[in-house]
């Protein structure tokens, strides 16, 4: 199991947006020096609680500042995009972190942006898996004409520059329900869960290694999920600490089931219309009993992911250090308490031989 950080973009007070991604970037510095493996950013219009239109930039950006960790999209929107042009984005990404990309898609899920871009929400997934087909032949460097119900394409010409990783960058994807869950084991692809329940990520899991073994791929780990982090030298400290920026954080659950109760989610988006108003309703202590937050000492903390280390296949924890507007050096100090005494315990974990002294 691999230490990625999965990093929402929220304004803090007083602070500018200048600074504000300022801190972002050197954030992606701290947490390659802590020995995190990737790094994720993710994708929001016309949103002022989450100005992140180009998760694309920061990785550009990050690529500058850093030289081993991975990064990252978590996701890529792409009924927003035209494939063609984000094939040939990431194929500049990848070349200018030199082949440290991590190409996470997903057909988007907040109502206001469809109607921002005036597209259907309820045809997202077939945009979805048009854009998904001629990414992968635009990086295979085809000459294709290719006319769907959402995209046209004539390319003719060579892809320039050429991906560096081969075939392409490894894809990731946001998953959630049956139907996408099994396009990810059908295409062997990773798959990332925000806030899943460890039983239900459990059973997901599952049903996506059947699926992936009856189609003939290796039965390697390929779940992600997210759980939000905090870390302090006391439960008190740690939970005095968090609980406030964490809550703010949780009213995103809120507005997702608000929007449901008000039937703005399409019925295409039924795990989330369940998922959404339960999420919502759980209490701070019930958030952390259940392991859907981990706030504590580094003991709880690393007990915690050893918890879910043991009882899922993931192949990375996505971690969550950064609840909507916590001040800049909360955030940090979380980080680097986490990487020197919660990381070294469950990579011990992982190890048999040294399972007891962990």
């Amino acid at each position: 199991m691999r230490f990625g950080i999965w990093s929402p973009t929220n304004p803090r007070d007083g602070v500018s947006m200048v600074e504000l991604y300022r801190q972002q970037v050197e954030e992606v510095v701290v947490a390659e020096e802590c020995g995190f493996d990737h790094y994720w950013f993710y994708e929001h219009h016309v949103s002022p609680s989450g100005p992140m239109p180009s998760p694309n930039l920061m990785i550009a950006a990050a690529g500058e500042r850093t030289s081993r960790i991975r990064l990252g999209t978590m996701v890529n929107i792409l009924p927003y995009r035209h494939p063609l042009i984000a094939a040939e984005e990431a194929a500049m990404l990848d070349t200018l972190t030199n082949g440290r990309l991590d190409w996470g898609v997903g057909r988007g899920l907040k109502p206001i942006e469809f109607e921002a871009f005036c597209l259907s929400q309820a045809k997202s997934r077939e945009a979805f898996l048009e854009h998904v087909e001629v990414l992968r032949r635009v990086w295979a460097d085809e000459n294709f004409e290719f006319h769907g119900q959402h995209f046209h394409i004539n390319k003719q010409s060579p892809l320039c520059p050429p991906v560096v990783q081969r075939p392409h960058p490894p894809l990731y994807v946001s998953a959630q329900s049956e139907e996408s869950l099994r396009w990810a084991a059908e295409n062997d692809v990773y798959f990332c869960q925000i806030d899943a329940l460890i039983e239900e990520a459990r059973l997901d899991g599952d049903f996506y290694r059947a699926i992936q073994t009856a189609n003939g791929a290796p039965p390697r780990a390929r779940q992600i999920i997210t759980r939000e982090v905090y870390v302090a030298p006391t439960m008190e400290i740690a939970r005095e600490e968090s609980r406030e920026w964490l809550l703010r954080y949780w009213q995103l659950w809120r507005r997702y089931a608000q929007l449901t109760h008000q039937g703005q989610m399409p019925l295409e988006y039924q795990k989330w219309r369940e998922r959404a108003p339960m999420l919502a309703d759980m209490s701070f202590d019930e958030l952390n009993e259940r392991g859907l937050i981990m706030v504590g000492t580094p003991e709880h903390v690393a007990a915690r992911m050893i918890e879910h280390m043991e009882g899922l296949d993931l192949a990375a924890m996505a971690c969550v250090f950064k609840f909507g507007g916590m001040p800049y050096d909360m955030v940090l100090r979380s980080m680097r308490l986490f990487a020197s005494e919660v990381m070294p315990v469950v990579k011990a974990a992982m190890r048999p031989e040294l399972r007891g002294a962990a």
